[in-house]
């Protein structure tokens, strides 16, 4: 369907003593709607700033599969009896029937535009031959028109005909023919403000663009602007006071006109460098079915012979250096009773001497169990070249020996879909043989080709790009070992890119065991770029100071890393 703009009726001539902003509405809009967003700016900006606008003429309805939701009943009677528009189509080659916005954000796949060229006539055109354009304003979807229009012009060796851009949510172009200029490494000679909402399902896309140059980087010096809010113009104190002031204020000194008393030249962009804040390493936290924030959620791990009740008292100090009450923390233990369970794969008269090796219970241990059955995640058998009378974690220590794990597959595939069914979950930690049982989960999900095979409430799985993401984002390994099974030691063929962080006792009795490959590879090396700590105590999470403080405090930065970069809600 062809693209030609309609614009809401200019004046046919712009006064000199007015500042004109030109609005380009955003995907599922029309000028009545973004005429409502755009309300605090204006004021902001003042009376002598006219609004004028420009709207895409293709329909907008709802697509289930594709879109995330249909109109809502206040943006429809915003709109006035208006359609909502879109400024062009597009298709992907995505195999995967999952949403439009987690197909753009998957880098594997390709985007293709349908005839956006139209949309960038009719931006073009207005500006040439209407009435004055001193400003464009793009929200949204309306920035990539412009970043269109930029690309065009550099190819033709033109500068855009007006002096500034501002774009709320700014994306990305998409379609990479369309981008060849901006993937060559040139950027535009053209002043422009970015402004973006941290907790937009769309921040770190537009940030990153999906592994190609971002918006921001399409031009030279730009000026980028941060607000706590979601897909959205930023209305909360004192953020969208601040953004909509120093728009207005860098308008007025782009275009010549008087700027508000106390400004000071000096205190504005002036267009000469970069300024911007650190890029995110994450997305944000958010709870996908209604994209808003949501807390962080952890996942817990217990070790062998040990049980969730025992794990959530190791993590108190954990616990608190993440913030009291900034995360959901969900503790579980494996599915194998300990020791029971051996009765299983040994004989009945090995079973007395088999437990005789077994570590010693504590009676603090017993305490804190509270009665609760001790669990193992797995069982395990130790094959000697020789047999001995070794206590079992001797016979582990010794390279000769053969260690087989029983049922693991099928424990494995408990734990992944407690962790579907349970989930989300942002972090994973683990301790002792728990860290082994999460070694074994990502280096089998490693291994898959993410599919659709989730209901519809699993909607976080759809940025799942490839096997090598896993549903959750960091994981945390305290006095963990490495895969003893050689049956299992191909999982980690090539190192992983999942984020790590590993702690280690030095005076573990299992510290060189840990740390060793035996004919392998050491644990952390399953891993590209692996955090590894260490501290002078033993099998147990750090207890003593300074040290212990020093590593949970590191853990706890590197969660929020990777967890949105500040502690959420």
């Amino acid at each position: 369907m062809a693209t030609q703009a309609i614009e809401a009726a200019p004046s046919d001539s712009a006064p000199t003593d007015r500042i004109q902003v030109l609005v380009l509405h955003g995907r599922q809009s029309n000028q009545n709607l973004s005429g409502f967003q755009i309300n605090a700016l204006k004021s902001a900006c003042g009376k002598d700033v006219d609004f004028n606008f420009l709207d895409g003429n293709i329909p907008w309805s709802y697509r289930p599969g594709i879109d995330l939701h249909e109109a809502d009943q206040m943006s429809v009677s915003l709109s006035k009896g208006m359609d909502m528009k879109v400024w062009f189509m597009h298709t992907t080659d995505d195999k995967r029937p999952r949403p439009d916005l987690w197909q753009q954000q998957d880098p594997s796949v390709t985007v293709n535009y349908e005839n956006p060229d139209a949309a960038v006539d009719a931006l073009l055109e207005r500006v040439r031959d209407g009435p004055r354009v001193d400003v464009v304003l793009g929200l949204f979807e309306g920035s990539i028109i412009v970043h269109l229009a930029a690309a065009r012009l550099m190819q033709q060796n033109e500068s855009l005909p007006w002096e500034l851009s501002v774009f709320f949510g700014s994306l990305p172009i998409r379609d990479d023919k369309y981008a060849t200029v901006f993937a060559q490494g040139r950027k535009a000679a053209h002043k422009t403000i970015h402004v973006f909402g941290r907790h937009d399902e769309y921040y770190f896309y537009g940030r990153h663009a999906a592994g190609r140059v971002a918006p921001e980087d399409y031009y030279e010096n730009a000026l980028v602007m941060e607000h706590e809010e979601g897909h959205r113009l930023p209305g909360s104190q004192p953020d969208a006071g601040r953004i909509y002031g120093r728009i207005a204020t860098e308008m007025r000194y782009c275009l010549g006109f008087p700027l508000p008393d106390g400004t000071h030249p000096m205190e504005l962009h002036t267009w000469r460098r970069t300024q911007r804040p650190p890029k995110p390493i994450s997305h944000p936290i958010l709870d996908l079915d209604v994209m808003v924030p949501r807390k962080l959620r952890i996942l817990c791990l217990c070790g062998g012979h040990s049980c969730a009740e025992l794990v959530k008292f190791q993590t108190t100090a954990l616990r608190m250096a993440i913030g009291k009450d900034a995360a959901d923390w969900i503790y579980i233990e494996g599915t194998e009773d300990w020791p029971q369970a051996q009765k299983r794969y040994i004989k009945e008269e090995e079973y007395d001497a088999w437990f005789a090796e077994e570590p010693v219970v504590s009676d603090m241990e017993k305490k804190l169990s509270k009665g609760a059955q001790l669990k193992n995640w797995y069982m395990d058998t130790l094959h000697e070249v020789v047999p001995s009378n070794k206590p079992n974690r001797e016979k582990q220590f010794d390279p000769t020996t053969r260690v087989i794990y029983h049922d693991v597959v099928d424990n494995i595939e408990k734990l992944r879909k407690q962790i579907i069914d349970e989930g989300p979950f942002d972090v994973l930690v683990a301790f002792s043989q728990g860290c082994i049982m999460t070694h074994l989960l990502i280096g089998h999900m490693r291994k898959e080709t993410p599919t659709n095979v989730f209901p519809e409430e699993h909607r976080r799985f759809y940025g799942r790009d490839s096997g090598e993401e896993m549903p959750w984002r960091l994981s945390v390994f305290f006095s963990g070992m490495h895969i003893r099974d050689k049956d299992y030691m191909n999982l980690f063929d090539t190192p992983s890119p999942h984020p790590t962080v590993h702690v280690f006792g030095k005076e573990d009795e299992f510290y060189d065991y840990g740390r060793d490959g035996f004919e392998n590879k050491p644990q952390e090396e399953y891993y590209v770029d692996p955090l590894v700590m260490t501290h002078g105590q033993g099998h147990m999470f750090p207890s003593d100071q300074p040290r212990a403080k020093q590593i949970y405090d590191r853990v706890a930065q590197e969660v929020w890393k990777y967890c949105g970069g500040s502690r959420g809600p």
